[in-house]
This record gives structure tokens, sequence and C-alpha cells, in this order.
């Protein structure tokens, strides 16, 4: 069943440090006690388990002497909209409680349901779609446990200060911090606006957002809130675009020079022209090719760290354009999350120096007898490579295909 989880996570599930820590939440469900807050008294780590839970919960608690708290392992796990009792049911299999246990947490959970129904129906939601959205959104806590009704009340807060369609619309942040006292509390990235997304998708009819892009935002918009387009950029080098947004003629404009393309830029018609797209993690990369190249450089995207809404919308569009695109970023945990984010939108994209090969030839010259998956082998070896260790060579890729395309 853990092949339902991502791959790091269920990795890091078969350790046998996690492996006590999910064999305790399990016993805590069948006795019908917290698995989302509390602490794991009950679990012994010796120093190696130690560090192998820590590979979740931060080097921070590593080194300290506190018990898992299980509040910050339900906020390292909301990130993949999952909850503690979520992970161990998907890898332990369906969790039985104890005879008495679950004849008070039926009763229990009916109730809360009831009550987590009648709070969505009085601000406005439709029955049906509230029912509907209860039932299907995994990162709701179980009922039960006293958890699932205090979040509804944030939801419910949060929906009945929305302005609705056709309304004067509200900024996103605007409304968090007029409402919910915190300017990012429904930032694309936190629990609370994922499921207020989701509600307003399953409201309105609409695909349910998984992350910011143009499904979160027209959620949002169904329900009058306008998203923040400006501070999501993405940096671009020679792309060649054709339509009527605003980033079209930007590109038109600054070519031979790197240039920031907001997602307010990528708004309305634009496609990408055929063209074999680069695309890399860090700018310095895109700096060192607008001056060794110029006008002759290949299209590069930069991500800049981790793929914002208006990196990952761009790359899709170049992919549905039919672009070729060749995708890296560092060799450490944050470019393989980068490459997966790009790889998720454009699933075609082909490896840009971005494998074991090339991983084990910058590493130390000894680390050879490892893993030949590229994750397991940076596991292995544990040694992050930077993209500008690589410039030297991502400079000749550029330069070689501008001479082919060129002939």
């Amino acid at each position: 069943m853990t092949s339902e989880l991502p791959r790091g996570l269920a990795d890091w599930c078969l350790l046998d440090g996690p492996s006590a820590l999910l064999d305790v939440v399990r016993r805590r469900v069948q006795l019908g006690q917290a698995t989302e807050t509390g602490r794991l008294g009950a679990l012994r780590l010796t120093a190696s388990h130690r560090r192998e839970v820590g590979r979740l919960l931060g080097m921070t608690w590593t080194l300290s002497d506190r018990p898992v708290q299980l509040h910050d392992l339900a906020a390292r796990l909301a990130e993949h909209d999952l909850t503690v009792r979520q992970l161990v049911e998907a890898v332990r299999g369906p969790i039985e409680l104890d005879v008495d246990v679950r004849r008070t947490a039926l009763q229990v959970a009916l109730a809360e349901d009831d009550l987590a129904l009648a709070e969505l129906v009085a601000v406005g939601v439709p029955e049906d779609a509230a029912r509907t959205w209860l039932a299907e959104d995994r990162s709701l806590a179980p009922s039960g446990e006293g958890l699932r009704l205090g979040t509804i009340w944030e939801v419910a807060a949060a929906w009945d200060a929305a302005p609705g369609a056709g309304a004067a619309p509200i900024r996103l942040a605007q409304l968090a911090s007029l409402h919910l006292r915190d300017a990012h509390a429904l930032d694309a990235d936190q629990p609370l606006g994922k499921l207020v997304a989701r509600l307003a998708a399953v409201v309105h009819g609409l695909e349910r957002p998984t992350r910011g892009g143009k499904a979160w935002r027209l959620a949002w918009a169904s329900i009058g809130v306008l998203c923040d387009e400006v501070s999501s950029r993405v940096l671009a080098l020679n792309l060649r675009l054709t339509g009527e947004s605003h980033a079209v003629r930007l590109c038109q404009e600054s070519t031979g020079e790197p240039v920031w393309l907001t997602l307010r830029s990528l708004r309305g018609d634009w496609r990408a022209i055929p063209q074999t797209v680069f695309v890399c993690e860090n700018p310095t990369v895109a700096e060192a090719a607008a001056d060794a190249l110029g006008v002759h450089c290949p299209a590069l995207v930069c991500t800049d760290g981790v793929a914002t809404t208006a990196a990952v919308d761009l790359v899709a569009g170049v992919a549905a354009s039919g672009c070729t695109i060749h995708v890296r970023a560092d060799f450490d945990s944050a470019g393989l999350v980068i490459v997966n984010q790009l790889l998720s939108v454009a699933p075609d994209a082909l490896s840009w120096r971005y494998d074991s090969k090339t991983y084990l030839d910058h590493a130390s010259p000894a680390a050879r007898d490892v893993r030949s998956d590229l994750r397991g082998a940076m596991a292995d070896v544990g040694t992050t490579i930077h993209e500008e260790t690589l410039l030297d060579d991502l400079l000749t890729d550029l330069r070689t295909h501008s001479t082919q395309a060129h002939r």
C-alpha cells in the first residue's frame, strides 16, 4: 500500500525507526486515542532510529531529547495532504478499533460529522456539495478525534468572509489577514488554503486544485477571491512566445537577456513557438548563458529554486505547445522536488545531465558501490552537487545545440 505514497515518504516508512513509530501510532488508534496531537512517550528509539525518524522531523528534533510530538509529525505530513492516521493506514492497512472503543468512537464520529455539515450549510455551502467535500477530502482529520470540527470552523469562517461570485472581489492575502489574522493562512502551501479552495471547486464543479496554479486561481475566483500574481515569477532567456499576453512582449523585447516573467504577465493567450527549451534551477546558469551566447543561446527557463506557480505554468504551457524540454536542478533533495514538479506538467521532458552517472562523476571518486538510480545514489553518497559545479558542461550543451540549430 506504500505505492500510493510519495516515494521518499514510502521509503522513510520502511526504515526501522519510523516503522516503530507507526506501530505506536497504530496502537493509539486501536485504543481510540488522538493521532494528530499529543506525544509518543511510549516510543523508545536508539540513536540510529532517532536519526531515521529525524529525516522527516528535521535536524533540530534529531539533536534534541524531545519525544515525537504528533502535531510536528502532522505538520510534515500535511505537506503531502496526509494525516498521521492516514499514513499509518496507508502502510499498515485499515485499523480495527477495540470493541468498546469502536462503539464510542462511532457515536462521537457521527455527532462530529453532523455538526461539521451544519456549520458548512449555515454559511451558505449547498448541503450536497458539503457532503461530497467532507467525504472526499483526505486532508481532513478523521471524525471522532475532535480535530475535524476545529478545522471546519476555520473553513466556514473563510467561506463566510469570501464575497462570492458576482460581488466585488477581495484579494486572497487581504481576506486571510482581515478574517484569520494571518495574511498567509490561505496560501497554496497551507492546509486551510487547500481545503477552502477544494471546497470552492466542489461547489462550482471545477477541477480540484492540488497546488497553486490555474485550477487554484479558478477555484478562488469562483467565490470572489483574487490570488496574488506578481510575487510568483520565473526567469526566461530567448524563449519565443506568440499570443497576446504581456509575457510575449517581454520575451520579444529582451532577446539575449534574461527576463523575469510574473504570473500576471502570463495571463491571457500565449503559446510557445516549437523549439528546444532547457530548464535549470539557478540564475547563475542563465546569466552565464547570456554572457557567453547572448541571442544565440537556446531557449532557457530558470526556476530560481523550487518552482513557483509561474514557473510550473510556463513549463506546462511550453510542453503543451509541443516543445522539446530538457530539465535539471541541483543534486539535492530540493532539486529532486523541482524536477518532479516539472515532470508533473511536462511528463515527456528529458533529463539535462540529471542522472546518476553525472552525479557520480562529480561526487567522491571512491563513491561507486551505490544504487544505480539517481535518488538511490544521492542517498548512498550523501553529497550535494550544485548546478554551478557543472556550469562549463551546461554551457557546452547550450553552445552545441545553438551550433546545430543554425546549420
